[in-house]
């Protein structure tokens, strides 16, 4: 009797499978620092503080002004 052919096609498809899950887990859980997340206070400690009062909001401000509208073209485009 003829053997079937030895296939790895589903050691690759598995292989991939495993490595997209491994790639979405570590982008997913990084960025985590122990030391900031130590720092924090816990959700029923939380402190209440005026927010700064804003800075003067016309320093450094940019005058835009609307764009001229556009004019319409002198003839219109031929139709196909």
């Amino acid at each position: 009797m003829a053997e079937p052919a030895n296939s790895n096609r589903l050691y690759i498809i598995i292989g991939a499978v495993v490595v997209v899950v491994a790639l979405l887990f570590f982008f997913m859980s990084g960025g985590d620092d122990p030391a900031t997340d130590a720092t924090t206070t816990p959700p029923g400690e939380t402190t209440t503080e005026p927010a700064p009062a804003p800075a003067d909001p016309v320093d450094g401000a940019v005058d835009v002004e609307p764009a001229d509208p556009a004019a319409a073209p002198a003839e219109p485009a031929p139709a196909n």
